[in-house]
């Protein structure tokens, strides 16, 4: 049976990680979006505060190992450096040369995992500041980033499995203009993973966007540096992509006014089947008021139009805490009541994954969907035989979409 490309969701409380698996060639490439890894949801640890789904273990059962035995995945892709998208890099994932690697002896504890692979924004390059700290977790993969590029830079060309690395997006600042070959600007679509061309795949990068495109009295953060991407992916040996997956870590609202403007007369570019709610399904990624401290919060028309591009049948996946009618943010109870209205119009599902327990699971599992020529289908983990239930009842026609600058 050909392979099929999937997406698996791990519950992972108020935070991302997205397994993305592209079926091409009868082999499948695994782009990481995110981690955020527990210390209380390791299988080791008694005494749960609350029952977790073990994600390291689940995402060692979906990869593989290597011809040395490593587990590895093909592409890291970190949205921006956030504690709540990196937590658990330094602890399982293996950094410095390839050659260094070492597989441990135990059956207690689990390999680290190769990384092919990394894609990161130029955010690597900026200096501690009050606005740009940086925890552990994300100090190792800065380290670990810079490693890679100053292998290329001293070579200048792209080097083995475990030293690669591509940016995405260029430094406002200069620290990529001689490096470009290995930068993917703003508007240019990606077809290659790993180094391999995939006919399969066409991603469009609409983020990070520039200091510059924002308003001068916007404060800078780390969230409005997330990278924003569409993902285009078609069955495999299609060239047509029939699901389109737009994943964009904690952008906020002044992100999607100017995702807004630069893509109104182009729309397209911003439609999707299933997308990963921003920064947890928070307020502020639809709103300039703070729903706590404002009597009554307005959302953005602008953001709201940018993210109400679903197309039939879309799901919104809430990667949060669970949603509750109080005033949280994130996750906001308000925020939720509006991606469901978007969802309403085109009859699309919004799935939360602290509440997703199949099978009448005591702790959430993970949300995974097949990504088929009739659109996604999710996988309800119980009989791998017979464990779909169709989310998209009948295939659509699908256009090629050129970037619009």
């Amino acid at each position: 049976m050909p392979k099929k490309s999937k997406i698996y969701h791990f519950p992972v409380g108020n935070g991302d990680m997205t397994l993305i698996e592209i079926a091409s060639n009868d082999k499948h490439f695994r782009i990481l979006c995110d981690i955020h890894i527990r210390e209380s949801s390791n299988r080791k640890i008694e005494g749960f505060d609350e029952a977790r789904c073990d994600v390291i273990a689940k995402l060692h059962d979906i990869i593989q190992t290597d011809g040395d035995d490593r587990p590895y995945i093909d592409v890291l892709l970190l949205t921006h450096p956030d504690e709540d998208h990196i937590r658990g890099f330094a602890k399982y994932f293996h950094t410095g040369n390839p050659g260094d690697y070492k597989t441990i002896s135990n059956d207690d504890d689990y390999d680290k995992i190769f990384i092919r692979e990394i894609w990161s924004s130029p955010i690597i390059f900026k200096r501690k500041q009050a606005n740009h700290s940086l925890c552990d977790d994300a100090k190792v993969f800065n380290k670990e980033a810079k490693r890679r590029v100053k292998l290329y830079r001293d070579s200048g060309y792209i080097g083995s499995e475990g030293n690669r690395i591509r940016l995405i997006g260029e430094d406002r600042d200069g620290k990529t203009d001689d490096i470009l070959n290995i930068v993917y600007k703003r508007g240019s679509s990606i077809n290659t993973v790993n180094e391999t061309y995939i006919q399969e795949l066409n991603v469009i990068v609409l983020g990070p966007l520039d200091d510059g495109d924002f308003p001068e009295d916007v404060d800078a953060d780390k969230n409005r540096s997330s990278i924003v991407m569409r993902w285009g992916i078609a069955s495999q040996g299609r060239i047509v992509p029939t699901n389109y997956l737009l994943l964009a870590g904690d952008a906020d609202v002044h992100c999607w006014e100017i995702l807004h403007d630069k893509y109104q007369f182009n729309t397209a570019m911003l439609e999707y089947d299933l997308l990963i709610a921003p920064h947890h399904v928070s307020w502020r990624t639809l709103s300039k008021d703070s729903y706590s401290e404002s009597d009554d919060p307005e959302v953005c028309d602008k953001a709201i139009s940018a993210l109400g591009r679903a197309r039939e049948s879309a799901v919104i996946i809430a990667s949060s805490n669970k949603i509750l009618n109080d005033d949280n943010d994130p996750p906001n109870y308000q925020a939720m009541k509006e991606y469901k209205s978007i969802l309403s119009e085109v009859d699309g599902e919004f799935k939360s994954l602290a509440t997703h327990k199949p099978n009448g699971k005591e702790y959430p599992e993970v949300l995974e969907y097949r990504l088929t020529v009739n659109g996604l289908q999710e996988e309800d983990g119980s009989d791998k035989t017979d464990a779909t239930k169709t989310a998209v009842g009948m295939a659509r026609v699908t256009t090629i979409q050129i970037p619009h600058g």
